[in-house]
């Protein structure tokens, strides 16, 4: 089946939730350049640094000449169609979604302005008409097949809702959990295949009969027997609300699998200030995005020598820059290891990001490819100079989540992991004569930091991953 890439002109709405509650008479009014759609530009250019949502940095053409404003139960609703940039589509890891369409919808709140919502459609049918100007938030076409994704940009919550000629399909509360998604942006090979880069967001399945909630004069649309957006727990600064908990808000693509996963996921859940932090700074004002996948086997030179490594970072491709980590060598390694391991690329990426980010802004006076080439092959200096102590205390405060490793470390050699330890964990791939502060180390430091990394192999006693 041909999966269409190219973005719709037309408009839709996310209603759809409303409308299988069924909705009350509706009043569909298209309105001028005077009327509200220009009010609402003017709301939203002026509010759009507020939100922090992955979708509006791919916008490429936000259609206001063809806005649709329909008026019903909740009030005004306007929606506005656009494109996405870099000839981006949407679909899932598993490529199940296919003829993607986009649009930003505004529902009236007499205390903010406007709730802003991000609404995707996937049409079963390729050749599916979703420019027909009654095709909005209060009126579902009786014959339209796909699925509807809606998404509250203050909070990232969003919904999966499925409908079958023009009717959404009602899930059982055992059936939720298979209908929940994660959408990315991405491209389509010539092949069929889809290449995800950017997660956009997760999406349960839309059960419940979809009524508005959130209170007011004007609440906006609910998520299908989801939390609706007044009941949402707050979150503290640089987090937002998602499954349950409040998690970093991030740009980083996570393609991981199996005993990688697992504990890439244990690292950013659990992780210090540091790992926090080293995060946050892919978000906002940064000019790069990570994607982070598991490979087979991963590849690299050493002294001009081809051989299996643990993992690389690549070099930035435009805005992405990516991350391979072997699944061969992590699952042959303890679980604090594979932290290290992990941690170390992360930090790869983030001498990436703050090189591109002074280039970017400074390119009179430095050639970008040139300053990158130079630099390159001092990553492990800079690490080695400036994030050794970060390292070590990210991993010390890890290892906690692993009593029995400490456990059978303490009784094996009488003492507990001490914080030299996890200084040699940190020294974790900087063990190298190219690095300027290993060199710089005493042979004695050298050897005791030697040994005492070599113990880690030992301990593997809990390892969550491995079941």
């Amino acid at each position: 089946m041909v999966k269409c890439a190219k973005i719709f002109e037309g408009l839709f709405l996310v209603g759809y939730l409303l409308l299988m509650a069924g909705c009350a008479t509706e009043e569909i009014v298209q309105k001028n350049a005077t009327g509200s759609p220009l009010e609402t530009k003017v709301w939203f250019d002026n509010h759009q640094k507020d939100y922090s949502a992955t979708v509006l940095n791919y916008i490429e053409d936000l259609q206001w000449q063809n806005a649709i404003v329909s008026t019903g139960e909740i009030g005004e609703v306007v929606e506005v169609p656009f494109t996405l940039t870099e000839s981006l589509s949407a679909s899932t890891k598993e490529a199940n979604q296919y003829n993607d369409h986009h649009r930003l919808m505004f529902v009236k709140d007499e205390q903010n302005g406007y709730k802003l919502f991000y609404v995707q459609i996937f049409a079963n049918d390729e050749d599916y008409n979703v420019q027909d100007k009654n095709y909005n938030y209060y009126n579902i076409k009786d014959n339209f097949d796909g699925n509807i994704y809606v998404q509250e940009l203050a909070t990232n919550i969003g919904s999966k809702i499925k409908f079958k000629d023009g009717e959404k399909i009602e899930h059982s509360n055992t059936g939720k959990m298979q209908e929940y998604a994660c959408v990315y942006y991405g491209w389509w090979g010539s092949d069929g295949s889809f290449t995800p880069i950017y997660e956009v967001g997760c999406y349960g399945g839309g059960g419940g009969n979809g009524v508005p909630s959130g209170g007011g004069e004007n609440p906006g649309p609910g998520y299908g027997g989801g939390t609706s957006s007044s009941n949402t727990p707050s979150c503290p600064a640089g987090y937002r609300y998602k499954l349950g908990e409040c998690v970093f808000v991030d740009k980083i693509t996570n393609l991981l699998t199996g005993k990688a996963k697992c504990l890439n996921d244990l690292l950013t859940q659990n992780g210090n200030d540091f790992v926090k932090n080293l995060f946050s700074k892919f978000e906002g004002t940064s000019k790069f995005d990570i994607s982070i996948s598991s490979k087979d086997v991963v590849m690299g030179t050493k002294n001009g020598v081809e051989s299996e490594i643990n993992g690389k970072t690549l070099k930035p491709k435009g805005k992405l820059i990516e991350i391979e980590i072997s699944t061969s060598r992590v699952n042959a390694r303890a679980p604090i290891e594979v932290a290290r391991i992990i941690l170390h690329e992360y930090i790869h990426a983030d001498i990436y990001r703050k090189l591109g980010t002074v280039l970017a802004t400074n390119v009179e006076n430095l050639d970008f490819k040139e300053t990158f080439e130079k630099y390159e092959g001092e990553h492990h200096s800079v690490m080695a100079k400036l994030y050794v102590d970060s390292i070590k205390e990210s991993l010390k405060q890890f290892h906690q989540l692993f009593p029995g490793d400490i456990k059978a470390y303490t009784d094996y050699y009488n003492e507990a992991p001490s914080d030299a330890f996890y200084e040699a964990l940190a020294w974790g791939g900087l063990r190298d004569s190219n690095v300027k502060a290993w060199n710089e180390l005493s042979a004695e430091k050298k050897a005791s930091i030697e040994a005492l990394a070599s113990r880690v192999e030992q301990f593997s006693k809990t390892n969550p991953c491995n079941n």
